[in-house]
């Protein structure tokens, strides 16, 4: 009995609960983000756990007594959503490297995780979507440029009234073909016609039939339906699988040398290309509006109210976090600090993937996904349907299409 209890009693006073529990997505390069924690961890004296649950949201919603004291968000429509349901509390009294919160980020990215006037997340790191990729060996061989996005068009339909197309876009995604198509939509409008009008568009204070919405359309039609512009066809954009994209743009035997993607690209790279040897990159070129970039990023929330929660939150935000992280040499990691030092990141394509976030931010250009800051029946299906009825019935349906697509307003 007594070896019984002597045993239990150890048992006990081995066990150290994490005094901060974050949770949040299984993601990639997770395990760097681990590596940051641990450093905290060593600095504060304390024990940091992070637990992986499917979505952290509805974890949220749906666990009211969960152990987490900081959760991670994927995109901040779910931020306002738990603000207004009070799970979560305002960092207004957070300080970060001496600096209120509210001054570290963009008057845009404070806003949209902001409530009754609080902040109520921090932005940890931030990915572009505006980008064209690009096959160095084939682009060689043509004049194109990318001084503008008209140019760089006349450009390429140049390339395939010579019979040869340019462009690599498939985009079948499943049950969510068509959101690439509003990645596109949104490149388009924020260049053209500024953060302003995109904003309406995010917050949907614009009808789909509205010209600029409308003309927008119609320059992504001059890509997708004109005549052999698009490798395979301009029914492949939603028929052929989005993931496969990269393997073709880089296989010889491919006319295309284009793909107009997002950060998601690089994913699906085969490991035997290189960066600035086999394949670049750019900002999609600008129109109206220079350093105009769209993209995504991650939230850092509270859910407990402590002291010690607040001082981890402060070193996860700090200008500091990331540095080991980036030092990886496969490291993508984009701080969203605008104090952050690009100098730590040793990845070249992701280096200058900051370089096109920060020239943004630094002009309050860098706006968030549009279609994710939506409601979510519209933004995550009746857009996506848009799209792929816009592809299937061509450009002579555009407006009774639009005109469908107001009625869901």
């Amino acid at each position: 009995m007594l070896i019984v209890f002597t045993t239990i009693f150890f048992s006990v006073i081995a066990y150290q609960p994490a005094e901060v529990v974050i949770i949040g997505p299984k993601f990639h390069e997770q395990e760097y983000f681990e590596e940051e924690l641990k450093i905290i961890s060593e600095q504060l004296g304390i024990k940091i756990a992070y637990k992986v649950v499917s979505d952290p949201e509805t974890y949220i919603i749906e666990n009211a007594n969960n152990p987490s004291t900081i959760a991670i968000l994927p995109n901040p429509q779910g931020v306002v959503n738990l603000a207004q349901r009070k799970l979560l509390y305002n960092l207004d009294d957070v300080n970060v490297d001496e600096t209120r919160i509210q001054d570290l980020y963009t008057k845009h990215l404070t806003s949209i995780v902001s409530h009754e006037q609080k902040i109520y997340a921090g932005w940890t790191r931030l990915f572009p979507n505006s980008l064209i990729w690009y096959d160095i060996s084939k682009l060689n061989e043509t004049n194109v440029q990318f001084e503008s996005f008209e140019n760089l068009l006349e450009q390429t339909k140049q390339i395939a009234d010579e019979g040869s197309s340019p462009w690599c876009a498939n985009s079948e995604s499943s049950s969510s073909t068509g959101w690439i198509q509003t990645n596109w939509l949104e490149d388009i409008l924020l260049t053209k016609y500024g953060p302003e009008v995109y904003d309406k568009w995010s917050r949907l204070e614009i009808r789909a039939s509205n010209i600029k919405i409308y003309s927008s359309l119609k320059i992504i039609g001059e890509l997708i339906f004109y005549e052999n512009h698009i490798y395979n066809g301009t029914q492949s954009i939603r028929n052929n699988e989005f993931r496969n994209l990269p393997q073709i743009m880089l296989n010889d035997s491919a006319s295309c040398f284009l793909s107009w993607s997002g950060h998601y690209f690089k994913y699906y790279i085969p490991e035997n290309y290189e960066y600035l040897k086999d394949y670049g990159v750019v900002a999609v070129p600008t129109i109206n509006f220079q350093n105009s970039v769209v993209g995504i990023g991650d939230n850092i929330v509270l859910t407990k109210n402590d002291d010690l929660s607040k001082e981890v939150m402060s070193k996860i935000l700090s200008k500091n976090f990331g540095e080991t992280w980036s030092s990886h040499s496969d490291s993508e990691f984009i701080s969203a600090n605008k104090y952050f030092d690009e100098n730590k990141i040793t990845n070249q394509l992701t280096k200058y993937e900051f370089q096109i976030v920060h020239s943004a931010l630094n002009i309050d250009n860098f706006r968030y996904d549009a279609s994710e800051l939506m409601a979510r029946p519209i933004g995550a299906n009746d857009l996506w349907v848009f799209f792929i009825n816009y592809l299937a019935q061509g450009e002579d349906q555009l407006v009774k299409l639009l005109n469908d697509l107001d009625k869901n307003f």
